[in-house]
C-alpha cells in the first residue's frame, strides 16, 4: 500500500469518522464523559466546531504520516495498527452512542 493510502486510512478513521461518533455519543451521554477535554470544550461550543478542528488536526498529522512513516522506514502494518486505533475508538464511541 501507498504512504498516501496509509495517511487517507489514518485520516479517515481518527478524522470523519471518530468525529461523528464522538458527537453521537456525546448526543447520547453528554459531553461530561469525553476524555478529551480540547474536544469536550469543542462539544460544548458547537459540533460544526468540533468537526472542523478534529479533522483539521488529523489532516495535518495524516499529511504528515508519509514523510515521517519513510523517515523511520515504518512497515505498512504500521500504518494498519494506527488506521485500526481509530476505527476501534470510532466503533466504542458508536456503541455509546446506541
Amino acid at each position: 500500500m501507498s504512504r498516501r493510502k496509509e495517511a487517507a486510512a489514518i485520516f479517515g478513521t481518527h478524522g470523519p469518522a471518530d468525529a461523528a461518533t464522538t458527537i453521537a455519543a456525546s448526543r447520547t451521554v453528554g459531553t461530561d464523559l469525553e476524555a478529551n477535554p480540547i474536544v469536550r470544550s469543542l462539544l460544548e461550543i458547537s459540533e460544526p466546531a468540533t468537526v472542523i478542528v478534529m479533522c483539521g488536526c488529523v489532516a495535518v498529522a495524516a499529511g504528515m504520516w508519509p514523510t515521517a512513516a519513510d523517515a523511520i522506514d515504518a512497515p505498512p502494518a504500521a500504518a494498519a495498527v494506527v488506521a485500526g486505533t481509530g476505527a476501534i475508538v470510532a466503533a466504542i464511541n458508536l456503541w455509546v452512542s446506541i
